[in-house]
């Protein structure tokens, strides 16, 4: 059995066989509206996980700047039919690197909840995507929510994507960053791509996040960042697409625009 929500991934990996037709499809029409919402509490964004990306360009996280990378996967998310279906928590649980939501996700470190009959479990991003359409999700559970912490007021966020073409972009290399600033050092930052190693889904390059804490931000800084020791803890494949080469020098330039985008959001700019 499949849960159903939108269906925009679900469906055309059914079709293409790309995995096991399932014996059942369990509609959540039904309870759609219970499981759509986005709300701010106290410390934190609850985020139902039928939400359609509309709904969320409707929301908070389209008006905040600590938010602001969810503006930009919105706006290079195939096309805009296919936004007011496609659900985040359909993405999420596609589980690969293709997914742009969970790229940016990965960022914000989110709380997953899991419903059942035995009730709630919670997991991090981490501890429910193990591989490429690999979950950590008992068969007779649903995911019910997203649940992100309130960043510090003097945070943004970025995500860019490349590819050759404008629209339904798969993404040759797509990143993500997080950045929060004191006056200019960074304070803290999280930098997530499609693949970092082993893993052929999302995944966050910790070791150049841990160079760049407590430095002041700078061209230097984050030249050194991206040319010395990104590379030490990136693996970028070869395919009909391009070459492992490309996608690690394109993995360099995201990096290095996502930080500086993001400290310009900061600062009150774009």
């Amino acid at each position: 059995m499949k849960p159903l929500a939108g269906g925009t991934e679900l469906l055309l990996l059914i079709r293409d066989k790309k995995i096991p037709t399932p014996k059942y499809l369990l509609d959540l029409n039904a309870i759609r509206k219970e499981l759509s919402y986005v709300k701010l509490e106290e410390d934190k964004v609850r985020i139902g996980a039928a939400t359609t990306l509309y709904e969320l360009s409707q929301s908070i996280l389209h008006k905040d700047k600590r938010y602001a990378g969810f503006v930009d996967v919105f706006y290079g998310f195939a096309t805009m039919a296919m936004r007011f279906y496609a659900t985040i928590g359909g993405n999420i649980l596609s589980a690969t690197q293709y997914n742009d939501y969970l790229t940016l996700l990965t960022v914000y470190e989110p709380e997953l909840v899991l419903v059942s009959k035995e009730g709630e479990r919670r997991l991090t991003l981490e501890q429910l995507v193990l591989d490429k359409r690999k979950l950590a999700i008992k068969p007779d559970e649903l995911l019910k929510e997203i649940i992100i912490p309130v960043p510090p007021e003097n945070t943004s966020s970025s995500f860019m994507k490349f590819d050759r073409r404008r629209i339904l972009i798969a993404g040759v290399v797509t990143g993500a960053v997080l950045l929060t600033l004191n006056d200019n050092v960074i304070e803290d930052v999280k930098i997530s791509f499609d693949m970092i190693r082993e893993k052929r889904v999302p995944g966050r390059a910790k070791k150049t996040e841990e160079f760049l804490r407590g430095k002041e931000l700078s061209e230097e800084v984050v030249e050194e960042a991206a040319e010395k020791i990104l590379p030490s803890e990136m693996e970028r494949v070869s395919d009909w697409w391009t070459t492992a080469e490309y996608r690690l020098d394109m993995s360099k330039v995201v990096l290095k625009r996502n930080i500086f985008r993001a400290a310009r959001r900061i600062r009150g700019g774009k």
